[in-house]
């Protein structure tokens, strides 16, 4: 859920590249390809003040729609956002959800999903009160209003769900309402996040895995946040599939597909320590490519 996105500075390689190749995706099969060099940029680009610019360096013929913003705590003292565009070079409509951007708004997290009930969810079993509210605010805020115009606009398009963190959580959530609710066949239906925390109990979890085809989970390393909430403590279980970079994601670094059990020993689950700068670490690193405007996504 933490996100210290930083600013322009040592660390950040400026070269320009700018990605306008089509990712071809086979049917069900992780791609690499695809998660680096379109979905991380997608991902990112949630967390800029100026998003189109990230979305229009992504990818040749995308048209950046709508962003929506609203308050989601009880102060309203935080935001969440997301934002629908669509890669008319892909033929896909894209949805990126944001995390979080402030020390309350993880505190509300954490204060909401350990002392609040669940909340029910209509594919099934019940989610993270926070993660819920969250994505429902966002979701009936506007959100949905523009995804169901792109989607009537563009009836054959893929649909391609993203977020980073607690956007990953609200992408899971996103996902699984399309699919339950049939918007789009379920093979055109394509999530990747990364850094996701666990949202919802077993039956959740059952639920959107029978209603969600195509569906990973990317975790970096030592990332502690996709083992919140501990899930032993708390019933949370995780969505398929985890896939598992135990190196520093550069191009042609290995990575395990895990098992759609969430106790893997050879994936993520076999560090019990861990590392906060691997949650913002996905390919070139989240807070790099927002301030290059997600023209660097790759050397």
């Amino acid at each position: 859920m933490i996100l210290a996105l930083g600013a322009r500075g040592p660390g950040f390689d400026h070269r320009c590249f700018n990605l306008v190749s089509s990712i071809p995706l086979e049917s069900g099969a992780y791609s690499d390809d695809f998660a680096r060099h379109k979905m991380v940029g997608y991902a990112a680009a949630a967390y800029s003040d100026n998003p189109y610019l990230c979305v229009n360096n992504i990818g040749i013929n995308v048209d950046f729609k709508r962003q929506v913003t609203v308050g989601c705590d009880l102060l309203n003292s935080d935001t969440c956002s997301g934002f629908i565009a669509v890669d008319n070079n892909n033929k896909a409509i894209i949805i990126s959800l944001r995390g979080s951007i402030s020390g309350i708004q993880i505190g509300m997290e954490v204060l909401e999903t350990l002392f609040d009930k669940k909340e029910s969810f209509i594919s099934g079993g019940e989610v993270s009160r926070y993660f819920y509210d969250a994505w429902s605010l966002v979701w009936n805020g506007g959100l949905r209003d523009t995804f169901l115009t792109a989607k009537n606009q563009h009836p054959d398009y893929d649909v391609w769900v993203t977020g980073h963190s607690l956007g990953g959580a609200m992408a899971s959530l996103t996902a699984a309402n399309i699919g339950y609710k049939k918007y789009v066949a379920k093979e055109k239906l394509k999530v990747i996040t990364f850094g996701e925390p666990r949202v919802g109990d077993v039956e959740y979890a059952k639920g959107y895995d029978k209603v969600v085809g195509y569906s990973y989970r990317l975790i970096h390393h030592r990332d502690p946040v996709p083992h919140l909430p501990l899930r032993n403590m708390l019933n949370y279980q995780h969505t398929k599939e985890e896939v598992f970079y135990d190196n520093n994601m550069n191009p042609g670094s290995s990575y395990t597909i895990c098992s759609t059990k969430d106790d893997e020993k050879s994936c993520s689950n076999k560090y019990l320590n861990f590392e906060t700068s691997d949650h913002g670490h996905y390919f070139k690193g989240i807070g790099y490519i927002v301030n290059a405007d997600c023209k660097n996504l790759y050397p």
